[in-house]
């Protein structure tokens, strides 16, 4: 898996990196099934609720953390550049649209730089889960 291709594994000086929609990849039809997982998309779903505005969630093992903006917004404020997190963003992304929301990008998502191959073992591909991963849901604030 590839790392690093948007950031070339540095922080900036001068602001941040992003990542936009287009930047996704496509997903397989295996990939649109994972995405499909009833159990992942009622979590989705739940985590979209009115009273989860502005908690936001850790998805260690995908490489990103996820914001709820308020009407039917999931906002991705971290991604870690890595070939698996996105990956991971864009089947996450199709079980977001699946239960109601969409998923926000740029310019709120900071993309920071994959950092050695001891976190290689922290991102891994959602395809082979079958049910929402455990995530840490803080009371979070206003990205923006």
């Amino acid at each position: 898996m590839q790392e690093n291709t948007l950031t070339n594994g540095r922080f900036t000086d001068a602001g941040y990196t992003t990542v936009y929609p287009e930047q996704l990849p496509k997903l397989t039809r295996g990939e649109l099934h994972s995405a499909a997982n009833p159990d992942s998309v009622q979590f989705m779903a739940g985590f979209l609720e009115y009273d989860q505005t502005g908690r936001y969630s850790w998805f260690e093992h995908l490489g990103f953390t996820l914001q709820n903006a308020g009407a039917g917004v999931l906002r991705c404020v971290h991604l870690v550049d890595h070939e698996g997190a996105l990956l991971n963003l864009a089947i996450a992304k199709a079980t977001i649209e699946l239960a109601g929301g969409q998923l926000e990008l740029a310019p709120f998502t900071v993309v920071r730089p994959f950092i050695g191959e001891s976190q290689e073992h922290l991102i891994q591909s959602s395809t082979a889960m079958e049910k929402p991963v455990s995530v840490t849901t803080s009371a979070g604030m206003e990205v923006a």
